[in-house]
């Protein structure tokens, strides 16, 4: 009898057997890492819609003068920065105000060049809604004014509190030139 070498119909089985349990193990652990990597993208993009106006407001207050005028409005407070370097809409310098819109408790940043609030019709400006049903908007500057304490909170998402430090102080004041007298002297 000639001795053949192969494999048997039961150890062929055995091991299709053992190769599909794998696969169903590898399976699912790509599954579950498929879900997982879908949550972490939905939370990341809300987290990311979420923080978008908080960057805005930080570069606004960080590349401003120091003639920043914080009131309170009712239960919000309104934020007027009438010089920042930045612009959303590529203007040298902008007059900027984040304040809180009665309609749906609606966030909004307004930039432009001179104007005033009320807006008139003539003026121009730029509104960004930031964020809709705001339920805390407050804004608070140091004795020192160097300091600005930033808290925002939005229905249904964690409060974001930020502060910006080592805000530029006032530019100091040019001195005039005392007028020099004509030297006598010259011949």
């Amino acid at each position: 009898m000639k001795n053949k070498k192969g494999f048997t119909l039961i150890e062929v089985l055995i091991s299709l057997t053992l190769l599909s349990l794998v696969l169903m193990a590898l399976y699912k652990s790509a599954e579950t890492l498929r879900k997982s990597n879908i949550h972490l993208f939905d939370y990341l993009q809300k987290s990311t819609n979420s923080l978008k106006g908080s960057r805005t407001l930080l570069m606004d207050i960080m590349r401003a003068d120091n003639n920043i005028t914080i009131n309170t409005e009712e239960k919000f407070h309104r934020l007027t920065l009438e010089n920042t370097a930045n612009s959303l809409y590529g203007q040298a310098q902008a007059k900027v105000v984040w304040l809180v819109h009665k309609k749906e408790n609606t966030l909004l940043r307004v930039e432009g060049g001179a104007y005033d609030i009320p807006l008139k019709s003539e003026q121009h400006v730029n509104i960004d809604i930031i964020a809709k049903h705001i339920e805390l908007f407050k804004i608070y500057k140091s004795k020192t004014k160097t300091k600005i304490l930033v808290m925002i909170k939005v229905k249904n998402r964690e409060p974001q509190i930020f502060m910006s430090q080592n805000l530029q102080l006032e530019p100091p004041k040019k001195q005039q030139q005392k007028p020099t007298k004509p030297n006598s002297n010259i011949k």
